[in-house]
């Protein structure tokens, strides 16, 4: 009996985490480039705002629980991290050196912003990371040839410079689509399909 309610148990559980959450296609339209967090060393792909911030609602029904009815907060716009700050800015972290010591952020916007928005991308899940802080943060985990061999182009300009700088385009760059979060982000972790607790249907 007691195998036959853990069995059942961890059916139910597994379909409540992992029912499917809708996103409009609508996510894959193009729309322009932004150079929003540019200040920060940042590279963005904008992503359309309207379509991720839609599975707000849907997300706070489904972990309520969690949540414990508090509700998500949103950016107002949505994108893909193509360079995040502490790679693309010097100084971001005390010490740190960034890649704006080969290539500076505006000339990366010149070379790549065209090109960016017009790069593909698949959705793998809703993912969910949470800190001791209580943050709590949702987002799409995303995959990306497209992106990743414009983030080695990066790393290839960069070795090529006198500088001894390490940029690794793959490795521990988990790209995403932040849509909601309560107290705040959750920063230096995966965001990989490690952390999916929702399906996600295209329609």
């Amino acid at each position: 009996m007691k195998i036959v309610y853990l069995v059942v148990s961890l059916f139910i559980f597994h379909s409540v985490c992992f029912a499917e959450i809708k996103l409009s296609k609508d996510v894959f339209r193009i729309v322009p480039f932004s150079s929003q967090y540019s200040e920060d060393g940042a590279l963005i792909r904008s992503v359309d705002f309207r379509s991720v911030n839609d599975l707000i609602p849907q997300i706070e029904k489904k972990f309520s629980n969690l949540l414990k009815n508090k509700k998500l907060s949103d950016r107002n716009e949505a994108h893909i991290t193509v360079i995040t700050p502490p790679e693309g800015q010097t100084g971001f972290f005390p010490n740190s050196i960034g890649i704006d010591q080969v290539i500076t952020n505006s000339e990366l916007i010149a070379k790549y912003k065209n090109q960016l928005q017009e790069t593909k991308f698949d959705i793998e899940c809703l993912g969910m990371q949470r800190n001791k802080k209580g943050n709590i943060v949702f987002y799409l985990v995303v995959k990306s040839p497209d992106i990743l061999k414009i983030r080695t182009e990066i790393a290839n300009i960069v070795r090529q410079s006198d500088l001894q700088l390490t940029f690794e385009p793959i490795k521990n760059y988990y790209p995403h689509i932040t849509v909601g979060y309560v107290g705040g982000d959750v920063h230096g972790v995966s965001k990989g399909k490690e952390t999916c607790v929702a399906n996600i249907e295209i329609r």
